[in-house]
């Protein structure tokens, strides 16, 4: 029995809150600022590859499914206990706890169980104690899933540099002794040259593409060099060979990860698939499409070689390469001043079909302080307009917060829900970011009887919200957003000039239909048959000043509220 999820606590990161990972994917993507803890979760996996299963440092949290082996070893065929009535042990004690989901914690080594599922035969609520009694024995010698596993990290902070010659293979995390590891396999009889000289140069030449043809990798001595240190030398067609430490850290650090992936397990018994590798901000200095390339590469050899991967990133390049990739997960480190926190995003909640729709990139949102979700494009354009206004120019999209779209088909396969409320069958919203506020459009036509209640998926969102903490939500009084156009945004859009604003629950836009013909606001008063929501926004939203919209129904105490909760994100 393997734990699919295993959390920790403690340390000066990790203070509150249970923090890690609710499981593990080939490709575990760490999303943070800087100095959130993300290195801290690094750390957390090394001490997971350790060969003992060593929980002194801290609280830790485990959660698996109890599987036979185990179980056989708590409840032993042809044993017989008094506690459990002298009965053979496994088919009446045993077996009923096939797949039962169990959580336990570890604290100063002591095993405690904090979940069971129940099992359903006439004996559970006799024997139930000393049932739980006999599993908590045993929890210690579960193991993780990484257990003995070899741990290679690759610092943010990394380099290679001429060095002296060395019998020694090893290569340290911030890139030292890698020209002495080339060295060695080129020059070494005893060591398989063909393994930097043909796979290392193919995987080179694979992840650079157009941007580089490498014919050859060799090491030359500095004779000038009194501390006699050897170098790195790569040879491009047409250029000849040149010195390592003349091209840029974006080359050097494609050759670290090559080196700790194709070279360093070579030196080990142990298969590619016993390799977990934890790489720190890969894209620094590399060109967003060489990025790409990396990332796949790495994403096809794990899934070539079933090794385990841990990247920690700022770059939108790794997260939109990872957020459709069925093999990876997104885990997002947050701090908030006292303590830090992870988040399991569902990057891929592109299964519904939905991430095109959004507005955003998934590196957008994953990456935000916030997300405002708004029906449509063009009512992105008035709320950022709105925000600029009443923040006095403070609060900008794209590094404040970020817009993102759920009207129209989408939200009907959409759903704002903690993870324990949440429906499989859609895609949580919440999860992509869980600092959210969202402005729906109210549709109310009347203020009383026929007309006068919001339409049922607005009431459904709002029942979804009142249950998230932190959450802003407004429902428009306002019929719809362009309720709240004032007559000097209208000023020249049409050969009439508007003689008033809309009213609160006024037709805006002329309908298809013949029995409504004429009754919308751009019918009757600019005289309008048709007109283009996006071109309206764009000519309208310049125009708007926080005096005039300070008048129109509730728009200012709710932008307000918007405001302050985009604030309360960035603390």
């Amino acid at each position: 029995m393997k734990p699919y999820r295993i959390k920790f606590k403690g340390g000066t990161c990790f203070k509150s809150d249970w923090a890690g990972f609710d499981r593990f994917d080939p490709i575990n993507v760490i999303v943070g600022r800087n100095n959130a803890g993300k290195s801290r979760l690094l750390d957390f996996v090394k001490e997971l590859c350790g060969k003992k299963n060593d929980c002194q440092s801290f609280d830790y949290q485990f959660s698996a499914i109890l599987d036979e082996e185990f179980l056989r070893l708590v409840f032993p065929d042809d044993t017989r206990a008094s506690d459990l009535g002298r009965a053979e042990l496994w088919e009446p004690h045993g077996k009923p706890f096939l797949s039962k989901h169990i959580h336990w914690v570890v604290k100063n080594s002591l095993v405690q169980i904090t979940h069971l599922d129940p099992v359903d035969d006439h004996l559970a609520k006799r024997y139930e104690s000393p049932r739980l009694l006999r599993i908590q024995r045993r929890l210690p010698i579960v193991e993780s899933p990484f257990q003995g596993y070899m741990f290679r990290q690759l610092y943010a902070d990394r380099d290679i540099q001429p060095e002296k010659a060395s019998t020694s293979t090893d290569l340290q995390s911030n890139g030292h002794g890698a020209t002495n590891l080339v060295n060695r396999y080129l020059n070494s009889t005893s060591l398989p040259r063909e393994l930097v000289q043909d796979d290392l140069l193919d995987a080179l030449n694979l992840i650079f593409g157009e941007d580089g043809e490498f014919t050859e990798i060799e090491t030359q001595h500095d004779d000038e060099s009194e501390a006699g240190l050897w170098e790195i030398y790569l040879a491009e067609k047409s250029k000849g060979l040149i010195p390592l430490s003349q091209s840029g850290s974006g080359l050097k650090t494609i050759i670290l990860v090559l080196l700790n992936i194709l070279v360093i397990p070579q030196q080990s018994k142990e298969p590619i698939s016993k390799y977990v590798f934890a790489f720190e901000e890969l894209e620094n200095n590399l060109h967003p499409a060489l990025q790409r390339r990396l990332m796949r590469y790495l994403a096809e050899f794990a899934r070539r070689t079933d090794a385990t991967f841990f990247l920690t990133t700022h770059s939108n390049v790794t997260l939109d390469v990872f957020s459709r990739d069925p093999n990876s997960q997104i885990v997002h480190v947050s701090h908030d001043g006292n303590s830090a926190r992870t988040q399991t995003v569902e990057a891929h909640f592109d299964r519904a079909g939905i991430v095109s729709e959004l507005g955003a990139k998934p590196s957008d949102l994953l990456q935000a302080n916030g997300v405002l979700w708004l029906e449509g494009p063009s009512d992105r354009i008035y709320l950022n307009r709105w925000i600029q206004l009443f923040s006095s120019g403070e609060l900008v999209e794209g590094l404040d917060y970020q817009c993102a779209f759920y009207g129209g088909s989408v939200l009907a396969r959409t759903q704002f829900a903690s993870p324990e409320d949440s429906n499989e069958e859609l895609a949580n919203l919440l999860r992509i970011n869980p600092n959210i506020a969202v402005v729906c459009d109210g549709d109310r036509t009347a203020e009383k009887k026929k007309g006068s209640r919001v339409k049922q998926r607005v009431q459904r969102i709002r029942s979804e919200l009142e249950q998230i903490p932190g959450s802003t939500l407004w429902i428009t009084e306002g019929k719809e957003i362009e309720s709240y156009l004032t007559v000097a945004s209208l000023e020249n859009f049409s050969s009439i000039e508007a003689s008033r604003a809309p009213l609160r629950y006024e037709r805006i836009f002329p309908s298809t239909s013949k029995t409504e013909a004429g009754k919308s606001y751009f019918e009757k008063v600019l005289k309008r048959r048709s007109v283009d929501k996006i071109a309206i926004a764009m000519h309208a939203a310049p125009l708007m000043t926080k005096a005039d919209l300070s008048e129109r129904f509730e728009l200012a105490v709710q932008v307000e509220a918007i405001v302050r909760a985009i604030r309360g994100w960035g603390q």
